[in-house]
């Protein structure tokens, strides 16, 4: 990760925050941001976080998107649809504009790694404390994490996707798990990703 340029979104607390500090203790030169920064469901506030990190460093070698929220489980026809709408707008787009912004970058530079931050909802659907609205959210991320990747082969440009399980951060103050206390550090988490983010780069 050493002189490595790493934008991270979410990043203000939880596995956004342990990610940076591991990749910032590694030698990377990290840009975090978060809702007070740069607003994810705003393209234009994307933009302009990309912009800031090509100015200051020149290349983005990597940009993980990591911001997003969560809804406990309730049945569908008692959903807030504000909510709902609200979730996606953070989950899916927020995801979807970071993307955007950083395969034009990579593009150019023939060269980076997009890291989505997903979650095993996205392949166990209703199993765990999630409802069909989150679990909806990552399934879409899957998809289109999956289908860019395919686009963006012979480009240089590469794109991972993370799906952790459950893990300890306040995502959950709303309503947290009865068996919160038996989920994974954030720091083990931000380890594990980084330690197989570290493989992505050429010797």
């Amino acid at each position: 990760m050493k002189n490595k340029t790493v934008v991270i979104t979410g990043a203000g607390k939880g596995l956004g925050k342990a990610l940076a500090d591991l990749c910032q203790a590694r030698g990377a030169q990290v840009i975090v941001a978060d809702r007070a920064m740069a607003d994810v469901t705003q393209e234009d506030q994307v933009n302009a976080l990309m912009d800031s990190a090509v100015i200051k460093f020149g290349t983005v070698d990597f940009w993980i998107n990591n911001a997003g929220v969560w809804m406990p489980r309730l049945p569908l026809e008692d959903t807030d649809v504000n909510k709902v709408q609200q979730l996606f707008q953070v989950n899916f787009f927020g995801t979807f504009f970071g993307m955007r912004a950083a395969i034009r970058q990579m593009k150019k530079q023939a060269h980076g790694t997009i890291v989505n931050i997903i979650s095993t909802t996205a392949f166990d659907g209703m199993a765990g404390t999630s409802g069909s609205i989150y679990t909806s959210s990552k399934y879409a991320l899957r998809g289109l994490t999956n289908s860019v990747r395919d686009e963006l082969k012979d480009t240089g440009v590469s794109v991972v996707g993370v799906y952790p399980g459950g893990f300890q951060t306040d995502l959950f103050n709303e309503a947290k798990p009865n068996n919160f206390d038996e989920f994974m550090t954030v720091e083990s988490v931000a380890e594990k990703i980084v330690n197989n983010l570290e493989l992505e780069i050429p010797e």
